[in-house]
């Protein structure tokens, strides 16, 4: 069975190939995780391949929420550790996912990228830069570049609402730029045996957006910046797929993604039971299966899908 199989991922070995997934929690004390959040991951890391925590702002002006986490300054850094110490004892790995949500952004409200100062842009990739420092020093196996589900850099990658006439707007590799440019900072900072992934919002299904050719070319681009992990969702349409509701929703793109992809590829979106993971596996969608409502629904999945593949065996 596919979904219980190893997978080498950078400098560690996955015992499976399930991944928790991002997902808002709301349960941060000023921006620290809570005993509460740490006890929720340390129960849904019990036979799990692989958690992504949920997006941590990066700066005050990128916050999206008042109790959302935060890896903005260093103070965060000892309450981190104990998180992911509690995942650690699971025998489960940890990838910090961080996040601007600009224009979502409690700061920035009504504002946009387009109005975005050289400036800006450069504080924005020192702050990914820094925040990816403390995910390391933190205990964490590695970081996410949350770029999807409408936030700052989806929005740069989207010909919806970039419309830039500078070097980060118009053709498809100027809107790359900025999220290239993070990732190959973050891993000059971070070192070759940091876990660096992408969560890319790859298409967004709304007439002008992003468009299906363009994945491959994206997916390469930051692959060869310097990325290990590709983690696919929704763009502008965020994490949800507006035409479909069937399992692994989001498994046509992820496809495309994992046929020019030389590294893993993670799927996410509407997978609850082990048989549409398993099947997504070995039908050639994605190396890594995104299990989300039904892992905060159930804490004990990932040990019932297992048990449940063996009973088909």
């Amino acid at each position: 069975m596919m979904l219980e199989e190893k997978l080498k991922l950078k400098n560690i070995c996955l015992r499976n190939r399930i991944v928790m997934p991002p997902m808002a929690r709301e349960a941060s004390i000023e921006g620290k995780p809570s005993d509460e959040l740490i006890d929720y991951y340390k129960k849904r890391a019990e036979y799990t391949g692989l958690i992504i925590t949920e997006h941590a702002y990066i700066s005050l002006e990128g916050k999206s929420s008042q109790r959302q986490l935060s890896m903005a300054d260093d103070s965060v850094i000892d309450s981190f550790k104990k998180l992911t110490d509690a995942i650690h004892k699971e025998n489960c790995f940890a990838i910090a996912q961080l996040n601007h949500a600009r224009p979502q952004s409690i700061a920035y409200d009504k504002s946009n990228i387009n109005n975005m100062t050289k400036a800006d842009i450069e504080k924005v990739e020192k702050d990914f830069v820094n925040a990816s420092i403390r995910t390391k020093k933190a205990g964490f196996d590695g970081v996410e570049i949350h770029a999807a589900h409408e936030y700052l850099l989806n929005h740069f990658y989207s010909p919806l609402t970039n419309k830039r006439t500078d070097e980060y707007g118009g053709n498809l590799e100027n809107r790359l730029r900025l999220a290239n440019e993070i990732i190959q900072e973050v891993r000059r900072s971070v070192g070759e045996d940091y876990i660096v992934a992408i969560r890319f919002g790859a298409y967004d299904y709304w007439e002008g957006g992003s468009k299906l050719e363009e994945i491959p070319i994206a997916v390469r681009s930051f692959i060869d910046s310097g990325a290990d992990l590709i983690d696919i969702s929704g763009g502008l349409c965020r994490f949800q797929n507006p035409y479909s509701k069937e399992p692994g929703y989001f498994k046509e793109i992820s496809k495309i993604a994992k046929e020019t992809s030389s590294v893993p590829v993670i799927l996410t979106g509407g997978v609850k039971k082990a048989k549409d993971a398993e099947n997504l596996l070995k039908e050639g969608y994605c190396d890594l299966i995104g299990v989300g409502r039904a892992m905060i629904m159930d804490a004990e999945w990932s040990k019932k899908a297992l048990k449940s593949l063996e009973n088909m065996q």
